[in-house]
């Protein structure tokens, strides 16, 4: 566990160590969050997707990965070869 020191400004420095581990760089934005019950800070990067990539993140999306990995993690999807494939469009 690293520790850091609040500055007069109310500047905070990640330790390389940490930034190192995190891959955070200079301009690396990060969102922070209060956790008044922990008496914690929590700091995430910033992620920015574009307006079309949106619908991935969808709760119904993510619920029909979620079942695609189910069925694929326990059996019930079967692999198909190209002539598969090929005999499906005919």
């Amino acid at each position: 566990m690293e520790t850091v020191t609040v500055h007069g400004s109310g500047r905070l420095t990640v330790p390389a160590s940490v930034r190192k581990q995190l891959g955070l760089t200079e301009g690396t934005e990060l969102e922070i969050e209060v956790d008044m019950e922990q008496e914690a800070l929590v700091l995430r990067r910033v992620v920015y997707l574009r307006l079309e990539d949106a619908w991935a993140y969808t709760p119904d999306h993510r619920e029909l990965m979620e079942r695609a990995h189910r069925d694929s993690k326990e059996g019930r999807v079967k692999r198909l070869s190209e002539e598969d494939l090929e005999s499906l469009g005919s």
